[in-house]
């Protein structure tokens, strides 16, 4: 693989017992100044030091998605290291640890394995080669008779051995190779393996040593807790903390700009009680005469009118003029909470012209800016550390940073570190929500199976409108996510007329957990089986006969097999889906049984091709997950409003999966297919929304459209 020379750096000037090597990939337009620099900060670095310690960095974060595993899991195979001796650290906020493309830090998307393996794996190469150069040198032999194993270069003639760490002065003074070559996969010892979580990171977790955001304790620090407004839009009028400021431990008490009022207390109990004594007179605005009935009539009334046009092609009208069969259905999906399992919190300790953070954020360029506007400092005088995260789903990666701005705000201008934490109702009742969406879909059909013309409608607020994300993702009056999964549909449909429109409301809202295909996938694989069922045919042989891509067929003929479709049970629902999102497609065959208006999901058989797995247990845990997750979205959570505001409050009435829902079994094949590397953290949800329709109209006859599904 030939690799530009600017691409590499080397580096022992930062640690002088070590060796640190990575790539700088400039952002465009900055290559001249980044070549005119005299040292250069290493993207994904890694560092060997004389005791043979490996350390990389990264600038993705862990949320429970294994990317930590998964990366060093690359580095290791490259570098012939022990894959379980490698230390991990979060990278510092700077611009050469953005993830490629985007002018930031951040992970979501599905990006982290897909977008970096590639580059560490580079590194890892580089790395390996200059240690065999540097072995064969000192032992005066050609590179051939050089081989490494486990962090040790070994001379195949006299089995004499050196550590890496041995080698750190030597490869200090050379050159960095021009062409190096990463494995092949016949040569890969780790890649392609099913290996468990790191055990530095289950260590951490299991014994309290990893420290999450809520777990920071740094020297005289305070705590914050928050009267938030309790509908959305609402501004304070007044106040009254006369009983509050008296209480024990409280030291001040303070309205912020963002229409909330602050009590900072020396310890976080002694501020929650304070703050629930405080008064507040709210001007809660026309919102306050809204209801989620009024919104119902409000988004159906959307349905009706010439929305924007998403794509038109074809010629619709005479595909529904001609059609021998024509399906249609209408869809409603709630307001969600994300609901992680650690509430939402950020330590902030501003020191006059600089300022420390600690937090679990997915958004870590955005978040450090916020930050240091807020406090009037110098962004790189903002020390950033990213903690491990106790859960997200698309929570802690908010462009509009929510939670960062209440702890600068907070902590601007007090003398101590403050950690600023959320209650679990803060987070529910306002939080940032998946949008409430309505949509309809429509199908014309031929005598021969084939579709011909397909229409759609979409209702829900934009998630990119007023964020740094709104410039390349909001056009037209469309949010780009709405087009995901609903205009790249995967079948051959000759004709199209889908449309879409944003509701500006005070709601704030926010992705999910696979975004918009948690609304573009049921829509869509809901009224294909819808077809499939119009026209008599088997709902899986009719996905086949309208699909395009080959990789989705075999998918299909997998999960078929797996379930023994052609023999299923008479007495159970079964549900067929399929969806590609992020760069991965899922296929599933669920099994359900229905008894006294409720349905459990008994089985699941799923197949997945993202290219490449590269650790085919973490894909599997992430399909489970995903599973788990769909089916308390499914069956129980919805987020409501009344005069404006949330009616939900904490876990006992927003409800998710409890261990009960959980299927019998979750069985995962994988396909290795050889196309591009996608992601794989939330490519599992889309498709499992779909099959839990499906599957329920196959048990009752009757189809569920609108979530939460509640029979009867």
């Amino acid at each position: 693989m030939k690799l530009e020379r600017r691409e590499f750096i080397k580096n022992s000037t930062l640690l002088t017992s070590a060796f640190i090597i990575g790539f700088n990939l400039p952002i465009k337009g900055k290559a001249a100044a980044i070549e005119k620099s005299n040292v250069l900060d290493p993207n994904a670095f890694i560092t060997i030091a004389q005791d043979n310690t490996i350390t990389f960095f990264l600038g993705q974060v862990e949320m429970g998605q294994g990317i930590y595993t998964g990366i060093s899991q690359c580095i290791a195979d490259e570098l012939d290291a022990k894959w379980d001796e490698i230390i991990f650290e979060p990278a510092p906020v700077k611009d050469v640890f953005n993830i490629p493309g985007m002018p930031m830090m951040i992970t979501g998307g599905s990006m982290s394995i897909k977008t970096q393996q590639q580059r560490v794996r580079e590194v890892g190469a580089t790395l390996r080669l200059m240690l065999k150069q540097a072995a064969a040198k000192k032992w005066q032999v050609r590179l051939f008779d050089i081989e490494t194993k486990d962090s040790y270069v070994i001379n195949k003639r006299t089995k004499e051995k050196l550590s890496y760490g041995n080698l750190v002065d030597d490869i200090k003074k050379m050159q960095l190779p021009t062409d190096v070559k990463i494995k092949e996969p016949k040569e890969y010892r780790l890649m392609g393996k099913s290996l468990k979580r790191h055990p530095i990171e289950v260590e951490e977790k299991i014994t309290g040593k990893g420290i999450f955001g809520i777990d920071v304790r740094v020297e005289d620090m305070k705590y914050a807790s928050l009267v938030q407004p309790r509908v959305f839009g609402a501004k304070i009028k007044s106040y009254d903390d006369s009983k509050a400021k008296n209480m024990p431990g409280v030291l001040k008490i303070k309205q912020l700009p963002n229409e909330k009022i602050a009590v900072i207390a020396s310890h976080w109990w002694q501020a929650k009680n304070a703050m629930e004594q405080i008064t507040v007179v709210w001007d809660n605005g026309e919102f306050a005469n809204v209801s989620s009935s009024d919104l119902d009539k409000e988004y159906k009334d959307y349905l009706t009118k010439e929305n924007n046009t998403m794509r038109k092609d074809g010629n619709i009208d005479e595909s529904f003029k001609n059609a021998h069969k024509i399906v249609e259905a209408e869809y409603i999906f709630p307001y969600l909470a994300h609901a992680a399992m650690e509430p939402i919190n950020c330590t902030v300790h501003h020191k006059k012209d600089s300022a420390y953070m600690s937090v679990g954020g997915q958004m870590q360029t955005i978040y450090r800016d916020v930050c240091a506007e807020i406090l009037e400092v110098k962004k790189e005088n903002v020390e950033y550390y990213t903690n491990y995260l106790g859960g997200s789903f698309g929570r802690r990666a908010n462009p509009t940073a929510d939670f960062i701005k209440d702890a600068a705000y907070v902590s601007k201008n007090e003398p101590y570190a403050i950690m600023t934490l959320w209650t679990r109702e803060d987070d529910i009742k306002m939080g940032y929500y998946r949008p409430l969406s309505y949509a309809n879909a429509k199908l014309s059909l031929d005598k021969d199976g084939n579709i011909t013309g397909f229409k759609a409608n979409l209702i829900n607020q934009s998630l990119t409108k007023g964020t740094p994300f709104e410039q390349f993702m909001f056009k037209n009056g469309i949010d780009g996510t709405q087009r995901e999964g609903l205009e790249d549909h995967p079948y051959k449909i000759s004709s199209h007329d889908l449309k879409s429109f944003c509701p500006d409301l005070p709601v704030t809202v926010l992705w999910l957990r696979s975004v918009g295909h948690t609304v573009s996938a049921p829509v869509v694989e809901n009224i294909i089986d819808q077809a499939a069922n119009a026209l008599n045919m088997d709902p899986l042989d009719f996905r086949i006969k309208n699909l395009r891509n080959p990789r989705y067929i075999k998918l299909l003929e997998n999960v078929a097999k797996q379930s023994d479709w052609e023999k299923r049970e008479k007495n159970s629902g079964y549900g067929v889906a399929i969806a590609e999102s992020f760069g991965s497609i899922v296929a599933y065959v669920i099994k359900i049984k229905v008894e006294n208006n409720d349905f459990r999901i008994q089985n699941v058989w799923s197949a997945v091709d993202c290219g490449y797995a590269m650790n085919p247990l973490g894909i599997e845990n992430q399909i489970e997950s995903a599973v788990n997750f769909t089916i308390g979205y499914a069956k129980y959570a919805q987020i409501t409003l009344t005069n404006g505001a949330v009616d939900q409050n904490n876990f006992y009435d927003y409800e998710v999966n409890r261990i009960k829902d959980a299927p019998d079994s979750i069985k995962v094949e994988i396909i290795n297919s050889g196309e591009k590397i996608g992601g794989i953290g939330e490519v599992g949800v889309p498709p499992m929304f779909a099959a839990v329709i499906n599957a329920i109209a196959d048990a009752t006859g009757k189809r569920y459209t609108s979530f939460p599904i509640k029979l009867g």
